[in-house]
């Protein structure tokens, strides 16, 4: 019988199938649900850093400095406030009370300063785990890569003097160089990598000559993207790699595992299917590892990774050059 298990962050995992930081994760009811369909963890609603500065230590005006003005607005709404840092700490301290799976804490990320103390009591209230989701985006021509990848590892670096518990960076694939900057924030104390983050994409309207956009569901072809960076850090980076991004299905689980990924992140299938759609995913995997005679997770982890592939030069650039050829 196949065996699900994981170890992930240092953390014991039933399953690889981790609930994403969204709605599904913002109210104790809503973990409990995700923990009763055969969650292995959940990563609960993230808080924006401009939250937490506004209500712990710093002043609107210097706040306003590094926000966008649409975040402040929000920030400054009432519905905003009821969600805040306070209340934030109340619900991990209720999860990790009332439920059995790990709970991850998340924070959206924009700067390393005057925020990072409230990890400790992120640790404090009982979260397992604290996931980072950091993204700049380089808008002006004069600030350079190494600026903004300084911001992560600055991040990455202030937040593990505060805490003991594992931290995790939630990246995004828009980066020069990945392997790079994952060695590096390995380096200054990240845990794991989830790879990667998905945000507003702005679009136009040309009906109605308007900014339009927002943030949609996931495809099954997001799934890609991190199969190709998981299996390429595979055993070059000294932290757990997790898949996130176009997880619709159990193969997309078990295709992560082969690229090297210790666990993944489900999010849009459970918007899509319900959150009971969970045991699907755990039985459609324990279900082909049965077929395939691997009775646990680590005997075919990493199998397909680029250290291990039978040809990992599909993982590289001459796989566009192969597709032209077979497509011509």
């Amino acid at each position: 019988m196949a065996d699900l298990t994981t170890r992930y962050l240092g953390l014991e995992l039933e399953c690889p199938l981790i609930v994403g930081s969204s709605s599904l994760t913002r109210t104790v009811q809503g973990i409990r649900r995700c923990e009763d369909a055969g969650a292995g963890a959940v990563v609960v609603k993230s808080l924006f850093e401009e939250q937490i500065r506004m209500e712990f230590g710093e002043a609107a005006a210097s706040l306003e400095a590094d926000a966008h003005p649409e975040a402040l607005q929000y920030l400054q709404a009432d519905a905003a406030l009821a969600y805040g840092p306070r209340a934030y700490l109340e619900l991990l301290e209720r999860a990790a009370r009332d439920v059995r799976i790990p709970v991850i804490a998340s924070v959206n990320c924009i700067s390393p300063r005057g925020w990072a103390g409230f990890a400790r009591q992120i640790e404090a209230a009982g979260a397992r785990a604290l996931e980072l989701n950091i993204f700049v985006l380089a808008t002006h021509p004069g600030r350079t890569s190494e600026e903004i990848e300084w911001v992560y590892l600055d991040t990455v670096k202030t937040v593990r003097a505060e805490v003991k518990i594992p931290v995790a960076v939630k990246l995004v694939p828009f980066l020069t160089s990945v392997p790079s900057l994952a060695a590096r924030m390995v380096d200054a104390g990240a845990n794991g990598l989830v790879l990667f983050n998905r945000f507003f994409h702005p679009d136009i309207d040309v009906t109605n000559l308007r900014l339009a956009g927002g943030l949609s569901l996931s495809s099954p072809d997001d799934n890609l993207i991190p199969l190709r960076w998981i299996a390429l850090l595979h055993g070059r980076v000294r932290a757990d790699l997790c898949a996130s991004g176009g997880v619709h299905d159990a193969a997309a689980v078990v295709r992560s595992i082969l690229a090297g990924a210790t666990a993944t992140q489900v999010t849009s299938a459970l918007y899509r299917n319900g959150v009971e759609y969970l045991s699907v995913l755990r039985d459609g995997v324990a279900s082909w590892m049965d077929g395939h005679g691997f009775r646990t997770l680590e005997a075919f982890r990493g199998r397909l990774s680029r250290s291990r592939a039978p040809d990992p030069t599909l993982y590289e650039r001459a796989q566009y050059i192969k597709a032209f050829v077979d497509a011509e």
